[in-house]
């Protein structure tokens, strides 16, 4: 019998509200993975709502939390580990060192690294040293990037809007094989996402929902990470990383929903196949 991927998700957690942790962890134990989670920060719920408590996590405790979590899980019990929201460049710091130890037993740990920063409508949304520390320390460390347009951008120092190009520059960092961008708006309204490697490039596009809930991206990667471990196969891992947001959006959309609801995957909207570019 095969054993269900173990997944190490450092990300933020809520009390309230589909984000980080409270996006990924429900979604893959729904998709049958072992979740370790360590928040990186706690939450009321996002700051989109008109009050707000809670804060960072502080960086020491983090370090302890990942150190013990190796006292209880062996590293090469660990089959992938999913970053998102960083708080400082301390985590950030702390973040390398632990995926840095776990790769050192366990040289086939799958890394995927969500650069959460900003998007477009609200540029940065971390301060610029955590940013340029998620840069320099934790994206050098990732196998798979999927960060969206302006993500993408910042990392790449650039304002091209070519995710084409983004996608080569997001190939040039560190140890990653593999790049995604999320959030591109096509000239005709849709929503694109393009995946590849240094060999292929795919593209799956959907029609955009008049919504905005917080969560798609950390969703998208981790229904990315989970299909990716499983298959190898970048186009399916995007095709089901895409389903998965859009299954999730059109639910809200029925129920009008203000948050996603990931424990109701059921992936009753199919997207279409991840098209060659």
């Amino acid at each position: 019998m095969t054993r269900p991927p173990t997944i190490v998700s450092i990300q933020s957690q809520l009390v309230f509200g589909c984000a980080g942790n409270n996006a990924a962890v429900p979604l893959l134990e729904r998709l049958g993975a072992t979740v370790h989670a360590v928040p990186t920060a706690i939450l009321s719920n996002t700051p989109h709502y008109p009050t707000i408590a809670g804060g960072p996590m502080p960086a020491e405790l983090i370090r302890d939390l990942l150190d013990i979590l190796l006292d209880r899980v062996p590293p090469n019990h660990i089959d992938v580990i999913l970053t998102g929201y960083i708080a400082s460049a301390e985590t950030a710091a702390i973040t390398a060192r632990f995926i840095q130890r776990v790769r050192a037993s366990h040289p086939g740990v799958v890394v995927l690294c969500d650069p959460v920063m900003g998007d477009t409508d609200y540029g940065l949304y971390v301060s610029e040293d955590v940013a340029e520390a998620i840069r320099t320390l934790l994206t050098e460390q990732a196998d798979i990037l999927t960060p969206n347009l302006f993500e993408a951008k910042w990392l790449a120092e650039t304002s091209t809007d070519d995710p084409l190009e983004l996608l080569e520059h997001l190939l040039l960092r560190g140890r990653t094989s593999i790049g995604v961008v999320t959030g591109v708006l096509e000239a005709d309204g849709r929503i694109s996402t393009i995946a590849g490697n240094r060999q292929a490039r795919w593209v799956v596009t959907t029609d955009r929902l008049d919504l905005r809930p917080t969560g798609t991206g950390d969703i998208f990667s981790a229904a990315f990470a989970r299909h990716f471990y499983f298959s190898r196969d970048i186009r399916g891992a995007l095709e089901a990383g895409v389903a998965a947001v859009y299954d999730l959006l059109q639910f809200c959309r029925t129920e009008s929903a203000l948050e996603l609801q990931p424990q109701m995957l059921a992936f009753n909207h199919p997207v279409s196949p991840g098209m060659p570019i």
